[in-house]
């Protein structure tokens, strides 16, 4: 069954709402589909008269049910408005078509091996791809208030326990993967069809993060209670089976989110997914393995650098993403999430996970912790070659020294000066 839409303009638009989908059968509602849209919203209105025993709320329920459903089949000619600054010049299909031409990420969606039959047809292709992505974060901004309205409780312990310091630093390496492409490529603009794909992306690596604090959470159970005792699995604010239904929900939104972004984007999401879960997860558990851990968590980083690098990028092949690039990210990461395990000593030494810190201990862990922090800033401008950055470096390097070792630790601060590191670096990038 084709899905149909309404291209109309802001007064045709005006005009299909008040005559019911309009009078017309090209492009449209048929006149059997207004009959079920009729039936719907009638029976619908029904049942809420049933329930609430009010005449009124029956009826605005028909009309706020017809008011959706219209806006869900006009949403190109939405589209289109917003699009052109909430003046329409062009015709919305005619918008539409060259926003699909001048995409710079279109073509992530369209296999280079398929042959199409014609131009319209290719064209029909990436329209669906795009409307998936406006369905589906239609459909997770619902899934949301529908989840906050009946679970309200386990709502919230899900968002306090989501690490938003740490999902937010997994989102600036696919801004800076973005940024690294569009500087390779120059010129490279982006339209609104290439930021609803960049925001689909972002949204399936949150996803993404969300599935691994699951798994992670329901693996690190016992060292939790010593160093952990506020999340939500250890206060019985959300149970087991709360984690791995959330946890399946997680992942289907976030594969799904990759597939609309591009196949590309699926790959390094589906491998920064695998990555994450064979570090958390028994029978492999590498966080366990002292270095080989920190090595992990920099392909992590890796993976979501070059979601966004090819994303944007007009080449797919590997070898268009720089070898120096790649070995600097892995380098800097390595010597940079030994961090992580800062906050959970108390708890890694009860379970007998030898991390870098356990290792040596209360005194030099700490300090090696911080030297590993201190070089992995300044290795970024040497291995970037935008020397100015060492303004930036050098002090976040100290400060990194300041914060891992101040008595009592707190992740806090370094998570601050983390996002102000980058923020400062790309404002002198951009001078």
């Amino acid at each position: 069954m084709k899905m149909a839409y309404f291209f109309d303009t802001p007064r045709e638009m005006l005009f299909s709402f008040l005559s019911f989908f309009g009078k017309g059968f090209d492009g449209g509602a048929t006149v059997g589909l207004k009959i079920e849209i009729a039936l719907a919203t009638l029976f619908f209105g029904l049942f809420i008269y049933f329930i609430s025993k009010s005449w009124r709320r029956s009826l605005v329920s028909i009309l706020v049910l017809y008011a959706i459903v219209f806006a869900l089949v006009s949403i190109p000619g939405i589209f289109s408005i917003i699009g052109q600054g909430g003046h329409p010049i062009q015709d919305p299909m005619v918008f539409l078509q060259n926003s699909i031409a001048d995409s710079s990420t279109i073509s992530n969606n369209l296999h280079s091996s398929l042959q199409y039959s014609s131009v319209i047809r290719l064209i029909e292709i990436s329209f669906n791809f795009i409307m998936g992505k406006i369905m589906l974060l239609i459909s997770v901004a619902v899934l949301l208030v529908w989840f906050y309205a009946n679970f309200r409780e386990k709502f919230k312990a899900v968002i306090k326990n989501s690490r938003g310091e740490r999902v937010a630093a997994y989102i600036v390496m696919v801004f800076l993967g973005i940024y690294i492409s569009s500087v390779m490529f120059s010129p490279l603009r982006l339209n609104w069809n290439d930021w609803l794909s960049v925001i689909t992306l972002c949204l399936s690596f949150y996803f993404s993060c969300m599935f691994a604090i699951c798994a992670n959470d329901t693996a690190d159970e016992d060292t939790d209670k010593i160093s952990n005792a506020a999340r939500p699995l250890i206060s019985n604010t959300l149970s087991k089976w709360d984690m791995k239904q959330m946890g399946a929900v997680f992942i289907v939104i976030s594969l799904v989110s990759a597939y609309l972004a591009g196949y590309t984007a699926f790959f390094f999401v589906l491998t920064f997914t695998a990555l994450y879960y064979i570090y958390s997860v028994p029978p492999t558990r590498f966080k366990l393995i002292p270095f080989f851990s920190s090595f992990i968590i920099s392909l992590c980083m890796l993976a979501a650098i070059l979601a966004g690098f090819f994303l944007v990028s007009p080449i797919k092949y590997v070898s268009a993403a720089s070898p120096r690039l790649i070995l600097a990210v892995v380098v800097i990461f390595s010597l940079l999430s030994n961090v992580r395990d800062m906050k959970d000593i108390s708890g890694d030494k009860s379970a007998g996970i030898k991390t870098l810190p356990v290792i040596l201990g209360d005194v030099w862990g700490p300090r090696v912790v911080a030297l590993c922090a201190m070089f992995s800033f300044i290795l970024i401008p040497i291995f970037s070659g935008f020397y100015i950055l060492f303004l930036t470096a050098v002090p976040t390097a100290f400060a990194s020294w300041y914060f891992i070792n101040k008595k009592p630790y707190s992740e806090k601060p370094l998570d601050k000066i983390y996002f102000a590191f980058m923020f400062l670096s790309f404002l002198l990038l951009l001078a």
